[in-house]
């Protein structure tokens, strides 16, 4: 239906056009004032093509119209004299386009912006109900497997051992989706939470050949975070740059300091993202991997969403994918306005503003 809806409307907007430049040229050989109804006119077809298709059709349109709209300021001697409300009209036409344009698209953002946050919020009282019904049973499955340690199998326990593990890595990332009661916030280095992730995986790097580059600031990156939390999302981001990673290639991680936060970006050398994953690769459920659940990425975002913080990722096919995490940092200088130790006690929200 929308394949078929888009081609009406710009053939609508190209008729609007048409229409109005037949009567504007048709009236050539009059003076300025019996061409102000079609300036005016001319407004439809921007307004429209602006209001449908966002900035770039809009400015296109309203190029398209100033470069129908100006020539008869040169083929007529008698109007040369109104050059200059003309080139205003002209730059008027292209303001009400880029202002419409912009608008229009500012609000389409704002609208997926809630519609992810809406999701987020679905996702995070489903997982929670289902994080907590895997915990039970793997739990219970746990006690199950203690007391039959008599029944001795090489091979069943490690094959035990590899499905458990998965299911432990299932609940932790329903967990992160996990929306009941405030998250506990207290001052840490990342650089210490980094330095203890990567020595975790010390033996997987080890194994695979890959070089692990580690440039972290001096002057240490203190915020206010969960360490648990933020230091699974460091083990999710490593883990998938691990994977991605052939032998000899690098994977290089930064951190550093940036005015009111703090970024930490783990590179990798791998096969990159392709352009049209781009998009989707935070979206829930979305996953290029055979056995992926498309969880981890969108709850590395959730998480640090809640902290007030982001998740980004540059890529390019072929050529590897970074991962910048920006994170509040902890402003240990400055005397906070609202104690976070004290809120997160009063179970409260935790809010960092800080006296100027």
């Amino acid at each position: 239906m929308d394949s078929l809806i888009k081609p009406i409307k710009v053939g609508l907007i190209v008729i609007f056009i048409t229409i109005i430049t037949i009567l504007h040229y048709g009236t050539i050989h009059g003076q300025l004032g019996q061409h102000i109804p079609h300036r005016e006119l001319y407004f439809v077809p921007i307004l429209l093509a602006s209001f449908w298709y966002g900035l770039s059709f809009g400015l296109i349109t309203s190029l398209t119209v100033s470069l129908i709209y100006a020539p008869h300021v040169f083929i007529h001697a008698e109007l040369q004299n109104n050059l200059l409300p003309v080139s205003f009209q002209i730059l008027v036409f292209n303001l009400v386009a880029l202002m419409l344009g912009w608008l229009v698209e500012r609000r389409k953002r704002q609208h997926n912006q809630m519609i992810d946050i809406e999701k987020l919020a679905v996702l995070g009282r489903a997982a929670t109900a289902v994080g907590h019904e895997m915990k039970d049973l793997l739990d219970a499955i746990k006690q199950i497997a203690s007391q039959v340690k008599r029944l001795k199998s090489t091979e069943l326990d490690k094959d035990f051992e590899k499905e458990m593990s998965r299911l432990e890595r299932m609940v932790k990332i329903l967990s992160s989706f996990d929306t009941v009661g405030p998250m506990q916030l207290f001052s840490n280095d990342l650089n210490i939470i980094i330095r203890e992730k990567l020595a975790s995986h010390r033996k997987a790097v080890n194994r695979s050949g890959v070089n692990l580059k580690e440039n972290l600031d001096e002057k240490g990156c203190p915020s206010q975070v969960n360490m648990e939390t933020i230091g699974w999302v460091f083990d999710q981001i490593i883990k998938n740059a691990l994977e991605v990673s052939s032998q000899g290639k690098s994977i290089n991680i930064r951190s550093c300091r940036k005015g009111d936060h703090c970024e930490v970006i783990i590179a990798d050398e791998g096969p990159g993202i392709k352009p049209e994953h781009l998009r989707n690769i935070f979206k829930p459920f979305f996953t290029t991997k055979e056995t992926g659940q498309g969880l981890a990425l969108a709850g590395c975002r959730k998480i640090l969403s809640d902290l007030g913080g982001d998740i980004k990722v540059d890529s390019k096919w072929g050529e590897g994918a970074a991962f910048t995490l920006v994170i509040p940092r902890d402003y240990s200088g400055k005397p906070l306005a609202v104690d976070p130790i004290e809120t997160v006690i009063r179970g409260e929200k935790v809010e960092r503003l800080y006296r100027e």
